[in-house]
């Protein structure tokens, strides 16, 4: 009886499969059937920076091949009918559709697309459907749309990094991530020591995707920089000219970057809970030991909580830009809640510093 069954066994899988060549499998007597009915894109896709996190979602009618085996589906864009050079979406399905932001759009259209901004664009879609090693992968046909990509900062504030000869780092090593200002999503910071002399540019990550500069010369009167776009990645920025630590501020909705010494300032309870304005003097102030590339304040404290925080114009307010340091490691607020405490004893203390290697230190 067993022996029946074995063979029942082998018989079955023998009429599932069967090669039609060395590589290619084909399911027996099954019909393939790609994708289908896609639909969400509508015939002009309005996308733009003030909807960026809104979603898009996309369904279609899942493809077949006949049997029930695992099956996965991709979208795939392309700047032609004949998608000679498809680009893959990095997205999954699910529930036969998938959903993405306007902003994760954006970014395919601009970067791996290369399509220019402000520029109205007929672009195809379709979904890859394949499935265990060696099966055909199936193609829907394709549906075609209209829409404009827009400029956007050519990476995320979280996760970009400065590199170049004037800020003496690269960016494999490069500990300067930008921190986001608390409540105002569009700007971002960092302080940096900066050479007398030297340029440098952003990139998205450590392998220098993203890579942007300025275009032309600073506002006089505001001293800020225009970023690159996908069309103009821009040039290098020039540091100042005078070695130090300096504040880089990034406005994403103006796509503006403004450069000015470091302004860093206690505030709170140690000082007799004085808070800003009226502690943003320079007696609060901390000074910069160019020597040790290093950033102090020695002052009589109260008791008490210890409070940081920078000054910059793209700063709203104070709390927006907190931060403390924990076992010696700075530690930036960000959108966070408030920090976690350090509590400071009365008399006089020098509070140091290290915005290269993220340390400080308090004695």
């Amino acid at each position: 009886m067993k022996n029946i069954k074995y063979i029942l066994i082998l018989l079955l899988a023998v009429s599932l499969f069967s090669c039609e060549d060395d590589d290619i499998i084909k399911l027996n007597d099954s019909n393939y059937e790609p994708a289908s009915n896609i639909t969400g894109f509508g015939s002009t896709l309005n996308i733009s920076k003030d909807i960026k996190a809104e979603s898009i979602k996309i369904t279609y009618t899942p493809a077949s091949y006949g049997v029930d085996i695992v099956t996965t589906h991709q979208l795939q864009f392309a700047t032609s009918n004949d998608f000679a050079n498809p680009v893959t979406f990095d997205i999954s399905a699910a529930d036969d559709s998938f959903t993405f932001t306007v902003g994760a759009l954006n970014e395919l259209l601009t970067e791996s697309l290369l399509l220019p901004v402000d520029v109205e664009a007929n672009v195809s879609a379709r979904v890859m459907t394949y499935s265990l090693s060696g099966v055909d992968t199936l193609y829907s046909e394709s549906v075609s749309f209209s829409t404009t990509p827009y400029l956007d900062i050519l990476f995320a504030p979280e996760t970009f990094y400065l590199f170049g000869n004037g800020v003496g780092r690269v960016a494999q090593n490069n500990k300067l991530k930008f921190n986001k200002v608390h409540s105002e999503p569009d700007d971002s910071w960092t302080i940096v020591w900066m050479e007398a002399n030297g340029t440098f540019k952003l990139c998205s990550d450590e392998n220098y995707k993203g890579v942007i500069g300025k275009i032309g010369d600073a506002d006089p009167a505001t001293g800020e920089y225009t970023l690159g776009t996908t069309d103009n990645r821009g040039e290098d920025i020039p540091v100042p000219g005078t070695a130090g630590y300096y504040t880089v501020g990034v406005n994403l909705a103006t796509n503006k970057l403004l450069i000015e010494p470091a302004n860093i300032y206690i505030t709170g309870p140690t000082i007799g809970n004085v808070w800003p304005t009226s502690s943003v003097v320079d007696d609060n102030k901390f000074k910069l030991d160019a020597e040790n590339k290093k950033m102090f304040l020695t002052k009589s404290l109260q008791a008490g909580e210890l409070r940081l925080h920078v000054t910059h114009p793209y700063i709203g307010d104070w709390w927006h830009a907190e931060f403390l340091f924990f076992d010696g490691k700075i530690v930036y607020r960000e959108a966070g809640d408030d920090q976690e405490r350090v509590n400071v004893n009365a008399g006089e203390q020098t509070i140091e510093l290290d915005f290269i290697n993220q340390t400080g230190k308090i004695e």
